[in-house]
């Protein structure tokens, strides 16, 4: 069996595979001390849906490295997804996750093995003390993983990296779970067992840009919000409550002005605010409750997490 499975999602970046899987290569020749790393190392490119010549490229590099292996998907199912997807098909005895935009660096990689054999971990996960890249990316970052961890309970580090291994029983039962709403940290968060954080170096991209874009972040907050906590429910329902107060006080308000005769000036532009503030506070409830039927309507469905296009090794 293989001890090394390593999952790389792809899309639209397939010419970074090359520069990719020199660094790899390199790392694990050393870390084995032996040439051919094939028998111990396997890395699995899943090819997202790509719209350009990712999967031609990809192929083209796997011939040239045979300790690859290629999926392609029939569509874009999403990040999360295509990485469970790699999970399923990884065969080693610890299971990694990184970019191919090496923003985490595969050099790090022997140190986190190391760390998760000495703690007698069943999951490590690199941590960034100094992010590159945009800053807003920087935030938007911190900003999900910390409202996240509010919603949830989970103690996820806002600064988390993509890079991580883990043991093959931990990955069984990720691989046991079933529902569609992917989200791999909280996920991680939910399965329990030994978890440790390491720091690790974070670079700058070297080519292109990440197709991870702020609106891409933002939908990937609310649907991971909304899989993960009923907490923003809760807080439409008590929204509702403490609008009912509010206009229960202000008819109060009203029946005390007439009955001991004080005339005010009508305060028009007061309810109209209020009606249209009540009025979106509706609207919200109703789309959040929206957004959770949707989800149990996708659970109820069943359809597959994903489909195969192609593969290759």
């Amino acid at each position: 069996m293989t001890t090394f499975s390593f999952v790389v999602p792809i899309y639209n970046d397939g010419y970074l595979a090359e520069a990719f899987c020199q660094e790899f290569q390199r790392v694990f020749r050393e870390f084995l001390n032996q040439e051919n790393i094939q028998g111990e190392v396997e890395l699995i490119f899943i090819n997202d849906g790509s719209k350009d010549n990712s999967y031609q490229t990809l192929l083209e590099t796997s011939y040239k490295y045979p300790f690859v292996k290629l999926i392609g998907l029939s569509r874009n199912f999403g990040q999360h997804i295509a990485i469970s997807c790699g999970y399923r098909h990884a065969s080693g005895e610890y299971i990694g996750m990184l970019d191919v935009d090496m923003q985490d660096p595969p050099n790090e990689i022997p140190r986190l093995i190391n760390k998760l054999k000495e703690e007698d971990a069943d999951i490590i996960i690199g941590v960034r003390p100094h992010r590159k890249g945009p800053l807003v990316n920087k935030l938007t970052s911190k900003a999900f993983h910390f409202v996240l961890n509010k919603l949830t309970g989970y103690e996820t580090p806002t600064n988390i990296a993509n890079l991580r291994i883990m043991t093959r029983r931990f990955i069984n039962v990720y691989n046991a779970l079933t529902e569609h709403s992917r989200f791999i940290p909280a996920l991680e968060g939910w399965i329990g067992f030994k978890k440790v954080y390491i720091d690790i170096a974070h670079q700058e991209r070297q080519q292109g840009i990440s197709s991870y874009n702020l609106l891409k972040r933002i939908a990937m907050a609310v649907d991971t919000i909304t899989s993960f906590s009923d907490l923003p429910l809760r807080i439409a329902i008590n929204s509702g409550f403490l609008i009912a107060l509010i206009s229960f006080i202000g008819m109060l308000a009203v029946i005390v002005r007439k009955l001991i005769y004080i005339n005010l000036f009508p305060g028009f532009t007061t309810t109209i605010a209020l009606i249209l503030f009540a009025m979106a506070t509706q609207l919200i409830s109703i789309g959040l409750v929206g957004l959770y039927i949707g989800k149990i309507l996708r659970e109820v469905q069943n359809r597959p997490l994903y489909i195969i296009a192609n593969q290759h090794n």
